[in-house]
């Protein structure tokens, strides 16, 4: 049996590429403002995607479990307070998973139009997809947020289970992705983060 664990906070400047959906994204990242010369508070703060959790590999049998713990970072806070705008975040099964579930720490699933406070946000469940061409996927989204310092909105917490088919690689793990976003950073530009096996 295998374990992996991984917690951290982003660090800063990590540009994530674009990638498949079916491949995973496994740095973080963070968004640069669009406009640095810009004066307003909003322009100069930062968003990266805080990725916590665990995932706990049986390559035997070819199946994992693990923790998703996520949060929207805003830093560089200045001049506040100032609105964020609109706050995204999700929680992905990404890699060569046959079957993955996504559910809340008690093991109850997420139910699209829920609400769920976290964090100091009101965050609603807005898509739960489950097995769609491979993609297992929570989608929340959480009112923009009044900051005047640095300041993380975390996600709600989940847990996640499943079973793999060939063998994951540093370049094609299987993990749990979270991505976060706030509307008026870098234009709602999408950052994430993973827990991954190997």
């Amino acid at each position: 049996m295998t374990q992996s664990s991984f917690t951290r906070d982003v660090p800063r400047r990590t540009i994530v590429k674009g990638a498949a959906w079916s491949l995973p994204v496994v740095a973080a990242a963070i968004a640069v403002p669009a406009h640095a010369a810009s004066t307003s508070p909003a322009s100069q703060a930062q968003l990266s995607a805080q990725v916590g959790g665990s995932i706990t590999a049986d390559d035997n049998a070819k199946t994992a479990t693990g923790t998703l713990n996520g949060g929207v970072v805003i830093s560089n806070v200045k001049n506040g307070p100032w609105e964020t705008g609109a706050l995204t975040g999700k929680y992905i099964g990404s890699g060569q998973w046959t079957s993955f579930a996504i559910t809340k720490p008690d093991g109850q699933p997420f139910a699209t139009g829920e609400t769920i406070v976290a964090g100091g946000v009101t965050w609603t469940v807005t898509q739960v997809v489950t097995d769609a061409d491979g993609t297992w996927e929570i989608d929340f989204a959480g009112p923009s947020q009044s900051v005047s310092a640095d300041t993380v909105f975390s996600l709600p917490p989940a847990v996640f289970s499943g079973a793999w088919t060939g063998t994951p690689t540093t370049r094609n793990p299987v993990a749990g992705t979270v991505s976060v976003a706030a509307a008026n950073i870098n234009n709602g530009v999408t950052v994430s983060g993973a827990v991954s096996h190997p």
